[in-house]
C-alpha cells in the first residue's frame, strides 16, 4: 500500500484517508440485525467497539445485542462478513391444558396379598367405587405464555397453550368452574373409547370366577354367567344371575334373583330372592322367598314363602315364614322329614321394636339435618350470599342426610305398618298346598304343631279352634 501511495504522489494525485465503517442491516420485524465492517483505506481511523455500539444506537437497536462477537470481531478485524450481532428474544408458547386422572385407564386385576404375605385369589378388586360428586380428573386450565422482546426493546406479544380436551362420559359431569371432571351418581369407574364412565350397575359378561374374583359394590351386580363355588358376591342393592350359584355366598341389600338355581349356597337378602331352584342351599331375606323347587334347604322370610307352580316342592330341611307359605308338594313319597314353621309373633314383634327404633333414630338425625341446613342458609344470608369451602361441604353433606333419613322414615313407616297387618293377621296364617302333603312334614304355626300322619291333597293347613288342622282347599 505505501508503494501505491507512493507511485500516486510521484504521479500527482492526493491521497485521501478512508475510515473504516460499520454497515446494519435488521428485519423490519426487529427478529435479528446482522454487522459488515469495513475496513480503513490510505490511514483511515479504525473501526472500534464503541462505533459499532453507537451506529447500533443510531438505528434503534437496543436489545438482545452480543458486545462480546463485537469486540472480538474489531479485535479480530474480520471485514466483507456478514455476523449476527443482536437477537430477538422469542416469545415461549404456553403450555397446553391436561386431563390429570385420578383413576388408572389400565387397571388390571391384581390378587390381594395380606400382611403375611399370603395372597388372595379370590380378591382381585376389580370394581373401583365411586361416590356422586367425587372427582374423577382434575382439568388444568393452559398457561399464559412468556413474551419476548424484538431488538428495538419492544415486547413480542406470547401465544397461550391450548385448552385441554375433555371427553365427558356416562354419568360424568364437568364442574361449573370447569377444574374438574365428577361423577354425576353413585357408581364404578370404567375406561373406555378415550373417556371415564361411572356405571351403576358392575355387570359380569362370564361366569363369577377366578378371573374376576370376588365382587363387593354398594349397587346392583348383574352376573351374566354362573357363580362358581367358594365365591362371594356383597351388593348394597340387587344382585342378579342368569345363570347357576354353585357353593357360593350372596349378600345384598336389595333383591336377589338367579334365574338358574342355587346349590349349596348361602344367600342373605334385604329384599325379596327368587331363584329358580334351591338345592341343600341357606337363605334369609327380609322379603319373599319364590323359587320352583326347595330340597333341603334352610330358609328364613319375613315375606311368604312359595313353591311355584303345580310342581313346586318343598323337600326336606327347615323353612321359616313370617307369613304364609304356598307349594304344590309338600315332602316325598319317601316320608322324608320337612318342617315348616310359619309365624313367629315374639319375632314380629322384635322386628316392629326394632324398626321404631330406627325410626325415632332416623326422624332425630332428619330434624337435625333440617335445622342445620336452616343455620347454614342463615350464614349465608349474614355473609353476604356466600358460604365457605367447609361450609359449603357441609351443606352438602346435611342434604344428603335430609334425603337419605326422609327416605328412610318412609320405608320404615310403612315396614311398622305392615308388622302390625301381620300381628292382627297372625291367627290367619297358613300353609296351601295344590297338591299333596306328605307324611313327614311337620308344621308349626304361632307355637302350635302338628305332624303330618296321613297323605293330603289340595289341602290348607292353618289354625282352627286353637288347633292346627288340615282342611281341603
Amino acid at each position: 500500500m505505501a508503494l501505491d501511495n507512493l507511485n500516486n504522489e510521484e504521479a500527482g494525485v492526493k491521497i485521501v484517508p478512508i475510515d473504516g465503517r460499520v454497515d446494519i442491516s435488521f428485519d423490519p420485524d426487529g427478529a435479528m440485525a446482522n454487522m459488515i465492517l469495513f475496513a480503513p483505506q490510505n490511514g483511515g481511523r479504525p473501526i472500534t467497539a464503541e462505533m459499532v455500539m453507537e451506529e447500533l444506537a443510531n438505528r434503534g437497536i437496543v436489545h438482545g445485542i452480543d458486545e462480546i462477537d463485537i469486540q472480538e470481531m474489531v479485535k479480530s478485524r474480520v471485514y466483507d462478513t456478514p455476523i449476527c450481532v443482536a437477537r430477538a428474544d422469542l416469545p415461549k408458547r404456553g403450555q397446553n391444558g391436561t386431563v390429570n386422572f385420578h383413576f388408572d385407564k389400565d387397571r388390571k386385576p391384581k390378587p390381594y396379598r395380606d400382611e403375611f404375605g399370603i395372597t388372595n385369589y379370590r380378591e382381585l378388586n376389580v370394581i373401583v367405587p365411586i361416590r356422586k360428586g367425587e372427582v374423577i380428573a382434575d382439568i388444568i386450565p393452559p398457561s399464559e405464555g412468556i413474551p419476548g422482546t424484538n431488538i428495538f426493546g419492544k415486547s413480542i406479544p406470547a401465544e397461550s397453550g391450548a385448552p385441554a380436551k375433555v371427553t365427558v362420559g356416562k354419568n360424568t359431569a364437568v364442574t361449573v368452574d370447569g377444574k374438574t371432571i365428577v361423577a354425576s351418581c353413585d357408581g364404578h369407574v370404567v375406561y373406555g373409547t378415550g373417556c371415564f364412565t361411572v356405571e351403576d350397575t358392575v355387570t359380569i359378561k362370564s361366569d363369577l370366577d377366578m378371573s374376576v374374583g370376588n365382587l363387593s359394590f354398594f349397587g346392583d351386580i348383574h352376573i351374566k354367567g354362573n357363580v362358581m363355588e367358594g365365591f362371594i358376591i356383597a351388593a348394597g342393592k340387587n344382585v342378579r344371575v342368569d345363570g347357576t350359584v354353585f357353593g357360593a355366598e350372596i349378600v345384598a341389600g336389595g333383591n336377589v334373583t338367579i334365574v338358574g338355581g342355587a346349590i349349596n349356597t348361602k344367600i342373605e337378602c334385604g329384599g325379596n330372592a327368587e331363584i329358580g331352584f334351591c338345592d341343600n342351599t341357606e337363605i334369609k331375606a327380609n322379603g319373599n322367598v319364590v323359587s320352583k323347587q326347595f330340597a333341603f334347604c334352610n330358609i328364613f322370610c319375613y315375606g311368604g314363602l312359595t313353591a311355584k307352580g303345580a310342581h313346586g316342592v318343598i323337600v326336606g330341611g327347615k323353612i321359616s315364614s313370617m307369613r304364609d307359605v304356598t307349594a304344590g308338594v309338600i315332602g316325598s313319597e319317601k316320608y322324608t322329614a320337612t318342617e315348616i314353621n310359619i309365624g313367629d309373633g315374639s319375632v314380629i314383634y322384635a322386628r316392629k321394636r326394632q324398626a321404631e327404633e330406627e325410626l325415632e333414630t332416623s326422624a332425630k338425625a332428619y330434624d337435625l339435618a333440617i335445622k342445620n341446613l336452616d343455620y347454614l342458609k342463615y350464614r349465608r344470608t349474614q355473609q353476604g350470599g356466600g358460604l365457605t369451602d367447609s361450609q359449603q361441604k357441609q351443606f352438602k353433606t346435611e342434604t344428603r342426610n335430609k334425603l337419605f333419613h326422609a327416605m328412610r322414615k318412609k320405608e320404615l313407616g310403612d315396614l311398622i305398618a305392615q308388622l302390625e297387618e301381620d300381628i292382627k293377621n297372625k291367627d290367619a296364617l297358613c300353609a296351601k298346598c295344590s297338591g299333596i302333603i306328605y307324611p313327614g312334614a311337620k308344621f308349626c304355626i304361632n307355637f302350635l304343631t302338628m305332624e303330618i300322619t296321613e297323605t293330603a291333597v289340595r289341602s290348607t293347613v292353618t289354625v282352627l279352634n286353637d288347633a292346627i288342622a288340615v282342611i281341603p282347599n
